[in-house]
Parts: structure tokens; sequence; C-alpha cells
């Protein structure tokens, strides 16, 4: 594997990072210079701090090259696109030379390779997990039967929830995301050291599947985890793509209080006696 250190020098803040050559770095620092690239050449020529210009190699017989150092002025020929590993049938990327300067009105210093031959696929933003799970996802009601919040000891509660998919918009690099967030498991911890998880996100009574019973007198609350799935769109490309990653959003129920109901024998009805 070959290291290399770059400054990357845009809107005036200056980041040392590394660049490794290889395809997740690329990936990540692709999308990063070409930021900064896009940056600098948004403002004036004569305004700029910093210029990049995309070439196959340097001339090391220009004027102004420092030998073994990798800093090269342009050559007007670049190499041919055949003798480069493939891109899956797309035609690789130059690499990137940047020049800079202290003033806009300094001289420029000598050009500088920031970056090698990348892939198109390279430039394409990834929505990651991390990006995922910072979305603001909407946790779901969790409602539970019955609804008066006192149960009896060992009749089962009833947990239920209704979550549809969300569709959330944010943006990444500067390009606008379009993200669907689709629910796909739930793990229901009831409080008393009683945990399940479920495809299904249970279901009122007569139709339910969510149940706990509670053995013993005490208060309790629920709270249910959902963990979503997600894909994600681009605004330049109507494609779908998976997100290699999960979310989670947390609800939790209103206190539950179980009680016994202790039976007594008596000699006549209830009606005619208090039971």
């Amino acid at each position: 594997m070959c290291t290399a250190t770059a400054t990357l020098a845009g809107s005036g803040a200056i980041d040392e990072f590394e660049a490794e050559a290889n395809a997740n770095a690329y990936y990540l620092n692709g999308r990063q210079w070409a930021h900064e690239e896009a940056a600098s050449t948004a403002s004036a020529p004569e305004a700029r701090l910093t210029e990049f210009k995309r070439m196959a190699d340097c001339d090391p017989s220009a004027v102004g090259t420092e030998a073994g150092t990798g800093v090269c002025l342009p050559v007007s020929s670049p190499a041919e696109f055949s003798a480069l590993p493939g891109c899956e049938g797309e035609e690789p990327v130059q690499p990137l030379w940047m020049r800079e300067r202290t003033t806009a009105t300094t001289a420029w210093g000598p050009w500088r390779n920031v970056m090698g031959w990348t892939c198109p696929a390279d430039y394409t933003p990834v929505f990651t997990a991390e990006d995922f799970r910072r979305l603001p996802l909407a946790p779901p009601a969790l409602a539970v039967q019955p609804a008066t919040g006192e149960h009896l000891v060992t009749m089962p509660a009833i947990a239920y929830t209704q979550a549809p998919a969300q569709t959330l918009t944010t943006d990444l690099l500067g390009t606008p995301v379009q993200v669907e967030a689709t629910p796909t498991s739930y793990t229901w911890d009831f409080g008393d050291g009683t945990t399940i998880t479920t495809t299904s996100p249970g279901h009122p009574y007569p139709d339910h599947d969510v149940t706990h019973p509670y053995t013993r007198v005490g208060t309790w609350t629920i709270t249910l985890t959902t963990t979503y799935t997600g894909r994600y769109t681009l605004a330049d490309d109507p494609t779908w793509h998976t997100i290699n990653g999960t979310a989670t959003t947390t609800t939790t129920s209103a206190p539950i209080t179980t009680v016994e109901a202790p039976t007594h024998l008596v000699q006549d009805t209830c009606t005619t006696h208090t039971c």
C-alpha cells in the first residue's frame, strides 16, 4: 500500500489527511478533493489562492520540477487510458494536481500531485450507516392494552405499534439525498427482565400477537426499540442504493401497575354482599 500526505486547502481552512492508495481511501478522498476543486473553480481566477488541474503525469524536464519529490509542472499530452486498470467499463479520471499562493498578488507555487488515478464511482457520495443513524427518524407510538394503566397479575398485557416507512431528505457533501427508512424488527423490553424481538409490530385485541403476563405486583414500563433498514437515492441519480447498516428509534410506554384481585367465599351472591 502506498501512503502520501497531502494538504487540503479550500475556503481558507487547511486540513491534514492521509490519502491511502486503495479503493476505499480513494472513494473518500475523491469526494473530498472534488469538493475543493469545485469550490476553487467557483471563485474568480484572479482571487483564487488554490488552483486545480487534471493531468495524467508530470514532465520531469519541465522548469520548476523538483526531482524525486513529485512536484511537477503540467504536461501537454497525458498517458493513454488503455494502459490503466479498468473502472467497470468507465473511463478513469486523471490524477489531480494543485498549486497554491499565499495572496492574490503573489506568485503561484509549483504544481504538485494530490491524488492519483481514480474511477468515476469514487466520486459518487455514499450514504453510510452513520449518516442513517443521524437522521431524525420519528419513533412510532406504543400502545398497551388494557389502556387503563392497571393490569391484573398473570393477565397478559398486549403491546402493539404502527410504524410506517419514513421518507426524509438531507444533504450529503452538497448533494441532495432522499432516504427511505423501513421498519423491519421490533424489540419489546417489558421492564421485568423479559425482552422479545418480533418482525410483527403487534396488533390490538382480539388479533393480538405480542403479549406478556406480569407475574408479580409492581410498576413497569415497556420500552420498544424499532429497527429500520434504509435505502437512498441522489438528486442526479434515480437509482435506489441500499444503506449498509441499520438505524433504531426508542419509545417508552406510560407506567403500568400490576395488582392482585383476591377471591372471597360468600354465602350469598355478589348482588347481596360486597365482593
